[in-house]
């Protein structure tokens, strides 16, 4: 029974299974690079992105394990590889999940210096964090005596949200570029849960065998668009709305450059999402407070009256762990995203008699990037060596090795190609899966189509 339970448990926690776009970061001029560093360099006179087509983003991961560590087909039975996957299992493993959707997006050359882009995008993202002490709990029970079973690092959040959005990329000199991005969100749905305390632990009684106790709890969760008066007559045109004008409003911003400080030798940099949304929309919050102990259920019991019984309990427990519902307003800061690379390129661009297109441009680049999620429910960071390449006007590549929390051997590819003013990029990672996806911990999958027009 406590198998089942756990395998219930566990495909939950993996099925809301990063947001690390290593490989598009910086890749070959596309128009989306300037979402992740509005200070990247742009070649093109002006772009339109294929509506619902322009980006569509996928990528969701889990620390702890793997389907196929549980699931798959080998002479060990199952109830033995839960018990490992329990026992390998860290302190505070987290699963994350995110999906973007642009829904229009378009960018154009205001002067020889400075480009504008501009568009909306539709995001939902999740992040959970589950502590080793819950994990031991849902599988072993309480039988520990003495042990307290901590939830401090127990936090999850969960949103829903539009953006719209507005940039400028400026060349200062022939060296150093800047940008900046303007958002507005619009929040549809929101829940977050952190800074929880508070623990169970069972100690030897007086009068029975245990004594359970529920000590110093302090757990909270605020809620914004899911706790609804009528679910019936919510249809699904109704979140459509909200998607563009919900009511739950935010502003943030995004900075970024790019700086050729060496001949050949690039470094670039950039924050995302500096910013926040101010939930005021169908908001219902919960919050327990307080101790509790209960020393088995047979104390002062009537046979004849029962429901006294459990009516005192029940009246003991409210008094002493107040649980309250509320419906105040509150802040959510957006999780801040932090890119950085630094680059060498080489071999000069030639035509096919060998003579220099453009002799300040390289056909090669090879370098390092870091990232780093910074938020209040869990922060990592990553590091990617990557190796990118024009074969043609129309065919670049990029090629990357990444060491991040899923795994330390994720091999991702992208490819661009041009067709006139047809623009077709595909994005992937974790490459060395594919002959058996089950066994990956993370997946991520970025595809679009632009239309995209360079000066003659």
């Amino acid at each position: 029974m406590k198998n089942s339970i756990l395998i219930v448990f566990m495909c939950f926690y993996a099925a809301v299974a990063a947001q690390n776009k290593q490989v598009l970061y910086g890749f070959a001029g596309l128009p989306q690079t300037l979402m992740l560093n509005p200070g990247a360099e742009v070649e093109n006179k002006f772009y339109v992105g294929f509506p619902l087509l322009s980006q569509v983003s996928f990528q969701g991961g889990i620390t702890a394990f793997s389907a196929y560590d549980i699931f798959s087909k080998s002479t060990v039975d199952i109830n033995e590889k839960i018990a490992q996957v329990v026992q390998d299992y860290g302190n505070a493993e987290f699963t994350q999940f995110n999906e973007q959707l642009e829904v229009f997006s378009g960018g154009f050359k205001l002067n020889e210096a400075t480009y504008l882009s501009f568009g909306y995008y539709q995001e939902f993202n999740s992040l959970i964090k589950v502590p080793r002490d819950l994990i031991d709990l849902v599988y072993e029970g309480n039988q520990d005596i003495n042990r307290h079973y901590e939830v401090n690092k127990l936090s999850a959040r969960a949103e829903l949200l539009g953006v719209y959005h507005i940039g400028a990329s400026k060349r200062i000199n022939n060296k150093l570029q800047i940008g900046g991005r303007f958002k507005l969100y619009t929040g549809v749905l929101n829940a977050k849960s952190t800074s929880n305390n508070g623990s169970l632990v069972s100690i030897e009684g007086q009068n029975n065998i245990y004594t359970q106790r529920l000590e110093n709890v302090d757990m909270s969760v605020q809620t914004s668009g899911i706790i609804l008066d009528d679910y019936d007559a919510i249809e699904p045109s109704d979140y459509i709305k909200k998607m563009f004008f919900s009511g739950n409003y935010g502003i943030g911003v995004d900075v970024g450059f790019t700086y050729h400080f060496k001949k050949q030798w690039t470094v670039t940099g950039s924050a995302q999402d500096l910013g926040f949304i101010y939930y005021t929309k169908d908001v219902e919050s919960y919050s327990a407070k307080g101790s509790f102990e209960l020393e088995g259920f047979d104390l002062g019991f009537d046979l004849e009256n029962p429901e006294d019984y459990w009516n005192d309990l029940k009246d003991r427990f409210e008094e002493e762990v107040q649980i309250d519902t509320l419906y105040s307003n509150y802040i959510a800061t957006r999780p801040l995203k932090l890119n950085g690379s630094l680059y060498y390129s080489f071999g000069r661009e030639f035509d096919d008699c060998r003579f220099e297109l453009r002799p300040d441009k390289y056909v090669n680049k090879v370098g390092l990037q870091l990232f780093s999620r910074l938020g209040s429910v869990h922060s990592y960071v990553a590091a990617t060596l990557f190796y990118e390449r024009r074969f043609s006007k129309l065919l670049q590549a990029k090629i990357s090795y990444t060491a991040d929390p899923f795994s330390f051997s994720n091999l991702g590819v992208g490819v661009s190609t041009q067709l006139g003013p047809l623009n077709l990029y595909v994005v992937a990672d974790n490459l060395l899966y594919l002959n058996n996806l089950y066994s990956a911990k993370s997946i991520s999958m970025q595809a679009g189509l632009n239309f995209i027009f360079y000066n003659k």
